[in-house]
């Protein structure tokens, strides 16, 4: 398993937090309101996630993100 960074963690706990809470996976706005930051820097953690293979994403598709590999599996 590759190693994450603490940023990328936090992307990922809020995501998993997201989606335990509302039964449907956030957007990107929605992580960066969670995480106080830009939505460019969560583009880009989840994109690292993706390259892991910890996340799944559709391109140009809302709501479109899936956790693969949760918080429960490092």
């Amino acid at each position: 398993m590759k190693k994450v960074s603490v940023k990328q963690l936090q992307v990922l706990e809020a995501i998993e937090y997201y989606i335990k809470e509302n039964d449907i996976s956030p957007t990107y706005r929605e992580i960066a309101d969670l995480l106080e930051c830009d939505v460019r820097q969560v583009f880009e953690k989840i994109l690292i996630l993706e390259k892991k293979g910890y996340l799944s994403t559709k391109n140009g598709k809302a709501r479109s993100i899936r956790v693969l590999k949760g918080l429960d599996e490092l």
